[in-house]
Parts: structure tokens; sequence; C-alpha cells
């Protein structure tokens, strides 16, 4: 990371602060993120073994195949619209786009990959077949958008229940040091005790994206739940968490479960639809994973009778990999929420992912 990237940001927020004052926490994430300096100023970095977390398209390639197959079935129940475009948004640094592009191939789509970072956008524009955007394109298709652990880094405003009342976060100056400031709110209810985070970001992004030609369905996978965001605000930095989200501004992630159940009410506020959110776990089963791990075992089983035990091994080593997408404790805990124009019917996938499965059933 740039070493001059915490004092140029820092001075950004900084001089904002000195001359309006205290800042909502949303607008302290805008800039510490996107601004000039910011965080993903300088993509790619962030996600991947060499950055500060890992994905789940870093951890093994049938994740984009299935990814590619929630398209498809998402595209079939938006009654296959031609012409139709096809946006992934916060990109990064395309790992995602380039194992989908394959599976997807025979889909009448204009791709398109959006990011407000520099540097992503370069790496991006070397991928051969897709548009690369700074921002969403005028809506001119029907269009189906896929954001890939994005909501969680959109700008959230941070509510505190307190002994007098609900408080919003704002971030102040204390000479030169970033503090917190508990400013009164009227707008938002708090929810209970502690701290309640509000996705105003991904909620503002939610209805860009599915305003215009319908129909328009977004495909959103996150940590989060339909009951709040299920833990405060945090950083990542070197696959660490970072509790003081105030101390470096431009050097770490800054990121909160998203509460899918204020997206769906915004949706629906909106005149848009919501379905209830699934597991990747489950959602990965709908679109086949279970069928893919099959196949690898007796992939295995092949290599190993034929005398290739080295190959065996990789192939276990995947298939080992591959779990980990499914994880309940892990990444299998993931949510993939679905939000459509009116008339987009439910993708079967969906649907079947929701059904109870036996317990005797992997």
């Amino acid at each position: 990371m740039n070493a001059d990237r915490p004092r140029e940001i820092g001075e950004t927020i900084a001089e904002e602060i000195r001359h309006r004052g205290p800042m909502r926490f949303d607008r302290y994430m805008e800039l510490a993120l996107y601004a000039p300096g910011g965080y993903y100023d300088e993509q790619p970095i962030g996600a991947g073994p060499a950055g500060d977390f890992v994905t789940s398209p870093h951890v093994h390639p049938v994740f984009a195949q299935l990814v590619a197959e929630a398209i498809g079935g998402l595209y079939e129940a938006m009654a296959r619209p031609e012409p139709f475009d096809l946006i992934e948004v916060g990109a990064g640094d395309g790992t995602l786009l380039r194992a989908t592009l394959p599976e997807i191939a025979d889909q009448p789509a204009r791709v398109i990959v959006v990011e407000r970072s520099p540097g992503a956008r370069a790496t991006l524009a070397t991928i051969a077949g897709v548009e690369v955007r700074e921002s969403l394109p005028d809506a001119s298709s029907p269009a189906l958008v896929l954001a890939h652990e994005l909501l969680d880094n959109l700008p959230f405003r941070r509510i505190v229940t307190t002994s007098d009342g609900a408080r919003e976060l704002h971030v102040g100056l204390e000479g030169e040091r970033f503090v917190e400031v508990l400013e009164p709110v009227a707008d938002i209810e708090p929810a209970g005790q502690g701290e309640r985070v509000v996705p105003v970001g991904a909620a503002s992004f939610m209805v860009e994206a599915l305003t215009g030609p319908a129909p328009r369905a977004l495909l959103a996978i996150d940590y989060g739940s339909d009951r709040g965001a299920g833990g405060g605000a945090h950083g990542y930095a070197g696959h660490r968490v970072i509790e003081d989200l105030l101390a470096a501004p431009g050097q770490t992630d800054i990121t909160a479960g998203v509460d899918f159940g204020f997206l769906a009410e915004t949706a629906r506020a909106a005149g848009m639809q919501a379905f209830p959110t699934v597991s990747q776990s489950a959602a990965l089963m709908a679109n086949g994973f279970e069928a893919w791990l099959r196949t690898e075992l007796e992939h295995q089983q092949d290599q190993l009778n034929s005398g290739r035990g080295a190959d065996a091994v990789r192939t276990w080593g995947g298939r080992s990999r591959a779990s980990m997408l499914v994880d309940p404790a892990g990444l299998g805990r993931f949510r993939w929420f679905v939000a459509t124009t009116p008339g987009v019917a439910e993708p079967e996938w969906l649907a079947s992912a929701r059904e109870p499965r036996s317990a005797t059933e992997p």
C-alpha cells in the first residue's frame, strides 16, 4: 500500500470536519474507502491471498460455475429479455468475472463491469469482450446486476442506543486525532441495545440498479442477515480484523454485515419486489454443487485406479477447498439476495434452496 495514503486521505477528512463539523459515519466511510488516496483507490488490492481478505471466487473456480447457473436461472425467470445487460458491480481483480464468462457465453448479453477504483478498471480492461465503467450505465435495456461482496462496503450509518435515547455516530477531531461523536438522530430508530448498522448506501445502489427498462434483477451475495447486520462495523487489513476504524483511514477495509431486511423493506417501498434470502450453502446446492462434488469424487477414483496418485491428491485438494464454500460455519453462511422489478418470477433455484433438507443429506 501507498505509505502516503493515511496522511493524504486523513487530511481530506480532517479538512472537511474543520470546515463543516463532525461528519456522519457514512460520509467518513465514503471518503476513507473511495476518495483519492482511499483504500480502494489503487486496486487491485484487498481481495485475494496476497491482499487483506479472501472471497469465494478465490477459493475454487466451481463458485463461478454455480453463480453462472444462478444467473441463467434468474435470466429464465425474467423471461429471457433481448437485448439484455449483464452487469457486475464491484468486480475487483476480475477473478469471478473471468471464471464466469465462459459459462455464460451462450447468453445474448452485453457484459459490463463497474468499478470505482482506477487501478481495478485498468486490470478489468484487459479482459476481452467486456465494457468497463466507473459507475452504473444509463439504463437502456433490461438488466441483471450481480454484486458479490459489494454491499457490505457501501457506506452505512451507525445508530446506537444510549440512556438519552437514539444517537448517531459521527466522526470528529480532537487535535489531530479522529474521534467518535454521538449526535441526536430522528429519522432512524435504534434496534434495542447496542449498535444498529443501517445500509443506506446498499439501499440506494439497489434502487438505482433496478430503475430502468423492465425486467431488471439484482443478485447480491454478501454476509449479514434478514434481521439486522448480525454484528458491528469493523475492518480488515492483512487478513486481520481491525476494530479501530478511525486510526488509519485509507489503510483498512471498512465493512459490516448487510441488513437484508432493511433492503427488502426499501425495495417494497420503491414498488419493487424482494425474495427472502437463502444461505450460500443452500444456493450452491440448489445450483448443482452436490452433482459437481460427486463427479469430482468419481474423477479422483479413476485417477487412483489408473495409478495417477499425484493427480488424485490434487483433485482431492480441490474438493476440500470447494467444500469451504458451503461450510455453514464459514463462507456457506453468506446470504444470497434477489430483488427485481414487479412481475419477475422467483427463480427455481431460489425456491429450491429454501426447501427443508433431510438430516441425512449433505
